[in-house]
């Protein structure tokens, strides 16, 4: 349906702003709070798909970089779930533009990405699907980059309770750690290596990494120490990765100093975050 409609007495779903596997993500408007939101539903066709529900449900985490859900009610056969509408598209969607990012700008995003797995992984969340489609980022035509991490559809939680079938490997093939490839069970350092991955997209400019890509030699222009940081992060062994998204943070900070705004490109472009929604349809509030 492309038409606005009213869910629940209290949002009107709106147009179609994404789609996933098992979810569709509109628009809508928020009668209750005033305001514009993203409304994801989520299909429910079986158990794992109501556990997930329940699991996003309960990941409302109060933290100025991740985006869960605020809100809830029945959608037919579905569960729509209120969140944040973040309206500046994705840091795949940056890296699709820009390319290879500056690396004080990548170790920017890098920091708040560390700091919404900190908050999770601190909940006893682990993410699970860390990537560049995952991380959201607010409009910012001339200042600094504001990261959201989305997307907590196939979490694991303390309570070790899984939402996707048994026995395979869950998460994006270029970004799962060696480990969870070999089946290990999933923790924390597992989003350390993919934050990591993340970075080495960002710092390169290259696609989406193959499974236990070693991230090579640092690029021209890239700090020494910037590069050490990554390579930690992206270490195959788990051992020998940061203990904690704190720990990589604190040794991040040193690199975060000299960030200016605008922030330009490799090539000199200045680097910006344009709104990718638009002004949304008329509806009746």
């Amino acid at each position: 349906m492309d038409g606005a409609w009213v869910v629940g007495g209290r949002f009107v779903l709106l147009d179609r702003i994404g789609a996933g596997a098992t979810s569709r993500v509109r628009r809508a408007y928020d009668r209750v709070e005033r305001r514009y939101c993203a409304a994801k539903l989520v299909r429910c066709d079986g158990r794992t798909s109501v556990l997930r529900v329940v699991r996003e449900q309960a990941l409302r985490l109060a933290h100025p970089h991740v985006v869960t859900p605020y809100a809830s009610c029945m959608a037919g056969e579905d569960v729509l779930l209120a969140m944040d509408l973040v309206s500046g598209g994705s840091l795949e969607t940056l890296l699709g533009d820009y390319g290879r990012l500056p690396p004080e700008y990548a170790a920017e995003v890098l920091d708040q990405m560390l700091a919404a797995l900190g908050r999770i992984h601190r909940a006893g969340i682990v993410h699970r699907d860390v990537k560049p489609a995952n991380l959201l980022l607010e409009p910012s035509p001339v200042g600094a980059p504001h990261v959201r991490l989305a997307d907590f559809g196939i979490a694991l939680g303390d309570d070790d309770v899984r939402f996707t079938t048994t026995g395979f490997a869950v998460g994006t093939p270029g970004y799962l750690a060696p480990e969870v490839l070999d089946r290990d069970r999933p923790g924390p350092r597992q989003d350390l290596y993919a934050a990591g991955m993340v970075g080495w997209r960002m710092l390169t400019g290259a696609g989406d990494p193959a499974p236990r890509q070693r991230i090579g030699e640092r690029p021209a222009g890239v700090p020494p120490m910037l590069w050490t940081v990554l390579s930690h992060l992206c270490d195959p062994d788990p051992a020998r990765r940061f203990a904690s998204a704190d720990a990589a943070r604190r040794a991040l900070a040193p690199h975060r100093s000299d960030l200016r705004f605008p922030a330009l490109t490799v090539d000199g472009e200045p680097l910006q975050i344009f709104d990718h929604l638009g002004a949304p349809p008329a509806h009746a509030r």
